[in-house]
C-alpha cells in the first residue's frame, strides 16, 4: 500500500501576488516613479527568478488596482495619481450607500475639516512664491466673478485646489478633488444666501493672508472658521432651495 505525502502545489498565483506586492512596494517608495516604464516582461522575469506567466499575471493585477496601465505595442507603465479616476470611486460609493437620498452635508463637512485645516496649515508652512501667486490670482479671480454663479463657484474650487498644490503632497489635490462634485453642488446653493459671496472672499482672504505670513497656526483657524460658516450657509441654501420649489 502506497502512502500519499504531496499534493498538487499552486504556486504561480501565490508566486504572482508576491511579485505584485514586491512591485506595489516599490511604487509607493518612488523607485518606480509615476510614467516609468517597466522592463520588458522576459528581463523581470530573469530578476525576480519567475516564468513570465508569473510576471504577466501580477501586472494584470497591478493594472487591475490602476497603479499599471498597459499600452499596445509599448509595454507597462507606472500610473500618475488620477484625480478624476478618484473623485470617480467616491462618487459611486456614495450612490452605492444611499441610493437617491443625499449624504448628509455632515459627512462631507467632516472630511473637510479633517482635510482641510491640515492643507491650510501645510500650505503655510511649505509654499512657494509660485504657490501664493497662484492662490492670489484665483483670489482676484472669485472677485472679478461675484456677480456669476458659475464662474464664482469655479474660482472657489480652484481656490482651495491651490491651497492643496501648495502643501507640496501631491496625495492632497487628488483627496480634495475626490469630493469636488459633491463641494460644487454645496457651493451653488450657497450662492443663493444673501452675503455669501462676500463672506467666502472674507474667508479665502484671511487664509491667504496666514499663508503669504508662513503662519500654520492662524491659516488652520482661518479655515476651521470658514468650513464652519459654510455649513450655515449651507443650511440656509438648502432652505431658499426648498421654498423656490414649494412656490414652483
Amino acid at each position: 500500500m502506497s502512502t500519499r505525502v504531496g499534493h498538487p502545489l499552486v504556486r504561480e498565483p501565490a508566486l504572482a501576488d508576491r511579485v505584485a506586492e514586491h512591485m506595489m512596494d516599490l511604487v509607493l517608495d518612488g523607485t518606480l516613479s509615476s510614467g516609468m516604464r517597466l522592463p520588458p516582461e522576459r528581463i523581470l522575469a530573469e530578476q525576480y527568478g519567475v516564468s513570465r506567466t508569473v510576471i504577466r499575471e501580477a501586472v494584470r493585477t497591478l493594472v487591475s488596482k490602476g497603479v499599471l496601465e498597459t499600452r499596445g505595442g509599448s509595454g507597462s507603465y507606472v500610473r500618475g495619481p488620477d484625480p478624476v479616476a478618484a473623485a470617480r470611486s467616491v462618487t459611486l460609493l456614495l450612490r452605492l450607500h444611499h441610493g437617491t437620498t443625499p449624504v448628509p452635508y455632515t459627512k462631507i463637512h467632516e472630511v473637510r475639516r479633517v482635510l482641510e485645516v491640515e492643507i491650510a496649515a501645510l500650505a503655510a508652512e511649505r509654499a512657494q512664491p509660485d504657490d501664493i501667486a497662484a492662490l492670489e490670482q484665483e483670489l482676484e479671480r472669485q472677485r472679478r466673478a461675484r456677480h456669476d454663479r458659475d464662474a464664482y463657484v469655479a474660482s472657489d474650487v480652484a481656490f482651495h485646489a491651490a491651497l492643496a498644490t501648495a502643501t507640496h503632497n501631491e496625495l492632497f489635490p487628488v483627496l480634495l478633488h475626490s469630493i469636488q462634485d459633491v463641494m460644487t453642488e454645496v457651493r451653488r446653493l450657497g450662492f443663493l444666501v444673501p452675503g455669501s459671496v462676500d463672506n467666502g472672499l472674507m474667508h479665502h482672504e484671511r487664509v491667504l493672508t496666514a499663508v503669504q505670513a508662513g503662519d500654520a497656526t492662524a491659516a488652520a483657524h482661518a479655515m476651521t472658521e470658514h468650513l464652519q460658516d459654510s455649513v450655515r450657509i449651507l443650511l440656509q441654501g438648502l432652505e431658499i432651495e426648498a421654498a423656490r420649489l414649494r412656490t414652483g
